[in-house]
C-alpha cells in the first residue's frame, strides 16, 4: 500500500509534517478556551480514532529500510528465519514477542507482521487516552504522537514501543476494582512478555500505587539526580558487572545497537526535557493542591522509572532506559492540564503553549537525527 508509493526516507518528513500541522490546529483550538471549555468540552474523539488508524496503516505498512527504521531490518531478518524454520520461538529472549512472530511467519508476510505491531503500539495508547479523558482524548493523544520518541518506536525499536503502550494501558486499570487490577496484571505480563525490560516500568507503578505520600517520589529523583553528578559514571559501570541480561549490559557498554540517537556523557538536554513533567507535578500537587490519585500513580510511576535512568544517564545507550519512562511522558504532561484545574489564570494560553513546546523539542530532535540524511 504506502511502501509501494513512498520512498522510505520521506517517511521522517511526512510524519513531522503531519504532526506540526496538527500540533498547530489543535493549539489554536485551545488558545481561547477558559477552564470550562477546556476540561468539560469534548474535543472530538472520533478525530482521535481517525488519526490513530491512519498513522497505524501509514507506518505500519512501510518499506523495509534498516537506514530509515533501525532495527526494523534485523527483526525481519529474524522473521526469515523463523518462516524458513532455521530457528524456533525458543531462542528468543522475550517469550510472548518471539512467539508472535514465530506464529506470524508460518502464515503471513512479514509486512503484516509489522502492521500488526504497529497497531499494538498505537492503539492501547489510544484507549488508554479515552480511559483517562473521554472528553480531552484527543488533545491527549495528540499530545503522545508528537512525543519525541514515537516516531523512533513506532519505526525503530518496535519491541520495546509495542511492550511499553500496553504497560501504559495498564496503568490506567491500576486504580480500581480488583477485576480492574486483573486487567491490570495480564497487560503487564503481555507487556513484559513483548520486552523483558518493561519490568522496571512495572516496578516503579506498583512503587507509585503502595507509597502514597506524593513527596516521596521527588525525593528519590533528587536523590537520584545527586548520586549520578557525584558519582558519574561508576554508577553504570557498577550495574553493567551485576549480571543482568545482555542486552541490559549491552545497552549500558555500547557494544552494539548503532541505529539509535546517542552521545555518550551527560545528556543536559534530555535531563531539561524529562524534567518538565516533573516540574508541572511539583506546581499541581503543592501549589495547586489539585491532584488526584489516578494522576499521583502516573507521575510516581514515571518518576521511579526516570530516577533509574538518571543513574545511567553517561552510558553511551541510555536513551533506552529514558524511554522505560518517556513512553509515560505525553500523558504525564497533559493530564494534569485537561483533568485537573492545573493553571489558575488563562489555562487554554498556557496548555496550547506546553503543546507547541512538546512539539518544538521533537522538532529539534527531528533535526538532529534526519538534518543530515
Amino acid at each position: 500500500m504506502f511502501s509501494s508509493v513512498i520512498p522510505a526516507a520521506m517517511y521522517p518528513v511526512i510524519y513531522i509534517v503531519f504532526i506540526a500541522i496538527l500540533t498547530l490546529a489543535y493549539a489554536i483550538v485551545l488558545f481561547p478556551m477558559d477552564s470550562r471549555s477546556l476540561y468539560e468540552k469534548p474535543k472530538g474523539l472520533y478525530v482521535a480514532v481517525i488519526i490513530a488508524l491512519f498513522l497505524a496503516f501509514f507506518l505500519g505498512l512501510r518499506p523495509l529500510s534498516g537506514r530509515y527504521f533501525g532495527d526494523m531490518q534485523s527483526y525481519n531478518t529474524l522473521y526469515l528465519n523463523f518462516a524458513q524454520g532455521l530457528l524456533k520461538p525458543h531462542t528468543d529472549t522475550d517469550v510472548l514477542w518471539g512467539n508472535l512472530m514465530y506464529a506470524f511467519a508460518q502464515v503471513a508476510e512479514a509486512k503484516y507482521f509489522f502492521l500488526f505491531v504497529e497497531l499494538v503500539y498505537i492503539i492501547p495508547l489510544l484507549i488508554a487516552c479515552i480511559r483517562l479523558s473521554k472528553e480531552n482524548a484527543a488533545p491527549i493523544f495528540v499530545f503522545v504522537i508528537s512525543a519525541m520518541s514515537f516516531f523512533a518506536y513506532a519505526t525503530n525499536g518496535i519491541r520495546n514501543g509495542a511492550a511499553s503502550s500496553l504497560f501504559v494501558l495498564a496503568l490506567t486499570f491500576l486504580k480500581g476494582d480488583y477485576r480492574n487490577k486483573i486487567v491490570y496484571a495480564l497487560l503487564c505480563i503481555a507487556s513484559y512478555g513483548f520486552h523483558n525490560s518493561m519490568a522496571l516500568p512495572i516496578l516503579a507503578s506498583l512503587g507509585a500505587f503502595f507509597i502514597k505520600n506524593p513527596k516521596i517520589m521527588f525525593y528519590v529523583w533528587g536523590a537520584a539526580l545527586a548520586v549520578t553528578v557525584l558519582a558519574g559514571s561508576m554508577v553504570s559501570d557498577m550495574l553493567s558487572n551485576l549480571g543482568f541480561d545482555q542486552r541490559f549490559g549491552e545497552y549500558l557498554s555500547g557494544s552494539n545497537y548503532e541505529n539509535t540517537i546517542t552521545k555518550e556523557g551527560f545528556r543536559w538536554d534530555f535531563l531539561l526535557y524529562s524534567f518538565m513533567p516533573i516540574l508541572l507535578g511539583w506546581y499541581v500537587i503543592f501549589r495547586r493542591k489539585v491532584y488526584t490519585r489516578s494522576y499521583a500513580i502516573l507521575l510516581g510511576t514515571y518518576i521511579y522509572a526516570n530516577a533509574f535512568w538518571l543513574m545511567v544517564i553517561r552510558s553511551p545507550y541510555s536513551n533506552r532506559f529514558a524511554y522505560l519512562s518517556w513512553c509515560l511522558y505525553p500523558i504525564v504532561l497533559s493530564y494534569p492540564m485537561f483533568e485537573l484545574p492545573a493553571w489558575q489564570k488563562s489555562p487554554g494560553l498556557k496548555t496550547a503553549g506546553v503543546l507547541a513546546g512538546h512539539f518544538l523539542f521533537t522538532f529539534y530532535i527531528w533535526i538532529k537525527m534526519w538534518g543530515g540524511m
